[in-house]
């Protein structure tokens, strides 16, 4: 393997049993090693095949940020590669598994099951000796979803479009990470998956050992940079609104400094735990560590992030754990997680003890530049007719921070990435054609989530927000403006068995607003809806729905009535007349609201 040219590698059976003479392997292909690989594989593949081999049961779970990637040519002939995987403390994992017909994408989450065999002992080049710990597994999950056939071609036509820029701003950079760590020839030879492959934020050195120890060191790691700062001011409170990277770390100082006290404040964590457990196992270490700073006891919470466990007794539950926690007004309530998470937690904090002061660390780009922003929290409750009541119970509680750590969105699904820019679209639709034509010429570095760009993205599109937020803090106004879509979109997410996120059903809304502004007048033609389409789909987002019959499109109309922003059971619309002219319709009538769901029912 890549170490095992500096050194060995020092075999033993699983922790937390010691081997009183461990065998000693030259390189993972060697065929002892090469055979244990085979028979972990088959045992996370069947373990009923051999009852010889190890079964499932003998078998551990590890998760963690892959960095590199190492072919390693097994002296049997078995294809081999060595993975170096980034622990959520921070640890180094280096990984013998079988190799892969298509490279992963490095900076993705992975979840291993295996068995750790030992250790693989380097020597660097000033002579100290270090171990690693040696994992002999197989992948079981990654956070980026698997991309189609076509996904591949519209990457090969976005990454053909831009790759000039791209590889200036690689060039720009302090290096390139590289594949393997073995040969420095190995820099560029990555393979994405899907439309905007990751860029490395990090340069690793070309030697093995060397990469290793900057790893363990933690040197990699970017310097801690706030990149944007904001503050909405919110009747007689404010937000103070921080984008970065590496915010997370130091959480407890940017609190401090929020708060205006530094000394024993307790600290409650609601926390989702994101998909395949990634934010729980990845960034709640790391906030923890980062609250350590108050000086006051840390206690967390799980949150649910479904929109079924957005309701009342998932409150009560974060209050029972807040009473356990000795939860106080001085007391700070932070929430760690996507858009419910925030929603949930904020609302929690905003009746304990008549209001805590709360800080939002949102994980999703969703949460980012939408609902970690504004002040408004909220629930869901059922409807009579079993359908679910957005947020139709909720308050306003502004939070004190909104820390946007950008890096925490590497660990994000491209699921939920893609689902977030529906609010970025909604935003730059809006705001005007200059935010639109940015979006649309930005799109494939934001979804290839550039730090950078990413920064400045989020930036922009959460001051759209910030500024009809600060105009209208209680949607007395302007504020309804930022519904553009929505009405359509929680009539949607009110059938549950629809399975869409909210952002996939925004996107699908802001189609139906664009039909619905031409039935309306407001358009002359279906241009404006066919720009929108256009850049959802660009986006990766759904613009339809399929499935739904005449009576389900009469229970969708009749859910719009019950909508927070109906008036006296009449529906209300915001539409828009042209980009950067976002209009509210009250009562458009039946035909206006049924060409909205003509333009999305049965599009794909």
């Amino acid at each position: 393997m890549t170490a095992s040219g500096a050194g060995r590698v020092i075999a033993q059976p699983a922790p937390p049993v010691e081997p009183s003479a461990p065998e000693t392997y030259q390189s993972i292909g060697d065929r002892r090693l090469a055979s244990t690989i085979e028979s972990v594989w088959t045992a996370t593949m069947d373990p009923e095949k051999d009852r010889d081999r190890p079964t499932a049961s003998d078998l551990v779970e590890r998760r963690g940020l892959l960095v590199q990637v190492t072919p390693v040519p097994g002296e049997d002939g078995t294809p081999l590669a060595e993975w170096v995987v980034e622990q959520g403390d921070g640890s180094i994992l280096v990984v013998a598994t079988r190799r892969a017909s298509v490279a992963p994408r490095l900076r993705t989450m992975v979840r291993l099951r295996g068995r750790f065999a030992g250790e693989i002992e380097t020597r660097a080049r000033d002579g100290r000796v270090r171990r690693w710990p040696l994992f002999v597994g197989r992948p079981v999950g990654f956070a980026a979803s698997t991309v189609t056939p076509g996904g591949w071609i519209a990457g090969a036509v976005v990454l053909l479009a831009f790759g000039l820029l791209l590889l200036r701003r690689r060039i720009r950079r302090s290096g390139s990470a590289s594949i393997g760590p073995a040969s420095p020839s190995r820099r560029d030879s990555r393979t994405g998956s899907g439309v905007g492959a990751a860029p490395e934020p990090m340069s690793l050195p070309s030697d093995p050992v060397d990469a290793l120890e900057v790893l363990a060191a933690g040197r990699h790691s970017q310097e801690p940079s706030v990149m944007h700062r904001r503050r909405l001011a919110f009747e007689n409170a404010s937000t103070t609104i921080l984008v970065g990277r590496d915010l997370l770390p130091k959480a407890g100082d940017l609190i401090a400094e929020a708060l205006g006290r530094s000394t024993d404040v307790r600290s409650f964590v609601g926390v989702d735990p994101g998909s395949d457990e990634l934010v729980e196992a990845t960034h709640l270490p790391v906030l923890l560590r980062g609250l350590e700073g108050l000086g006051g006891d840390v206690s967390t919470s799980k949150v649910e992030a479904s929109e079924t466990a957005k309701s009342m007794p998932g409150v009560e539950t974060l209050w029972d754990r807040m009473l356990d926690a000795g939860v106080d007004r001085r007391s700070v309530v932070v929430a760690l997680g996507g858009g419910i998470a925030c929603d949930v937690v904020g609302y929690a904090a905003s009746g304990w003890m008549r209001g805590v002061d709360l800080v939002l660390c949102p994980t999703t780009l969703l949460g980012m530049v939408d609902a970690a922003i504004g002040g408004k929290t909220g629930v869901n409750r059922r409807l009579p007719s079993g359908g679910l009541g957005k947020n139709l119970v909720g308050a306003f509680w502004p939070a004190r921070l909104v820390i946007c750590d950008c890096d925490v969105l590497r660990t994000l699904g491209d699921r939920e990435f893609r689902a977030g820019l529906a609010e970025c679209v909604k935003h730059a639709i809006i705001d005007g054609p200059d935010a639109l034509a940015s979006l649309e010429r930005e799109l494939p570095e934001v979804l290839g989530r550039d730090p950078e760009v990413l920064s400045r993205f989020i930036d922009r599109s959460a001051g759209v927000k910030i500024g009809i937020v600060e105009r209208d803090p209680r949607e007395a106004g302007d504020r309804a403006l930022l519904n553009l879509g929505h009405t359509y979109a929680h009539a949607l997410e009110s059938r549950t068995e629809l399975g869409l996120v909210h952002g996939e059903a925004v996107a699908i809304g802001l189609v139906a607003a664009g039909r619905a502004a031409v039935a309306a007048g407001l358009q002359s033609d279906a241009a404006m809806e066919d720009r929108i389409r256009a850049v959802l789909l660009a986006a990766g987002l759904p613009t339809g729905v399929s499935g739904l019959s005449a009576g389900d499109l009469d229970e969708l109309t009749a859910t719009m009535r019950v909508d927070k922003k109906a008036n006296a059971g009449r529906i209300r619309l915001v539409l828009p007349r042209r980009i950067g002219d976002v209009v509210v319709v009250d009562d458009p009538g039946d035909a206006v609201v049924r060409a909205g769901w003509d333009a999305v029912i049965d599009a794909g």
